[in-house]
């Protein structure tokens, strides 16, 4: 059975060791019973996610270092401080990691969540 990750806490005890996530902002969606969600994610040096998925499609802008991401069989991808990308719904996250051993990886994530949703399911 799927974990929900609380995008407030540090998940080390879920396997994203040495991440942490602060919510900078949930605003609600008039006419709609969801948020949008603005987060802050820093990933350790040489940080790696555990495979997980979203339920809900986001957009991830990164602010600084360098992130390399793949969803599914997709090739992966390298992203660095400036550049965005979609996180997908349809397939699993299958790689996401900081490819700096030495600095830090920081990023906004941006969602439309219920109250109380989680933005990453570990799978």
């Amino acid at each position: 059975m799927s974990e929900p990750i609380d995008p407030a806490a540090d998940t080390g005890a879920s396997g994203f060791q040495g991440v942490t996530r602060r919510v900078l902002e949930r605003m609600p969606m008039p006419g709609s019973n969801q948020e949008l969600v603005l987060t802050e994610v820093t990933y350790p040096p040489g940080g790696v996610a555990p495979l997980h998925a979203h339920p809900v499609g986001g957009i991830v802008y990164i602010l600084e270092g360098v992130a390399e991401s793949a969803y599914g069989s997709d090739a992966p991808r390298r992203y660095s401080a400036g550049a965005s990308l979609q996180d997908r719904t349809d397939v699993p996250h299958t790689l996401f990691r900081n490819c700096d051993p030495e600095r830090p990886l920081r990023f906004l994530t941006i969602c439309a969540l219920e109250p109380g949703q989680s933005y990453v399911i570990e799978v």
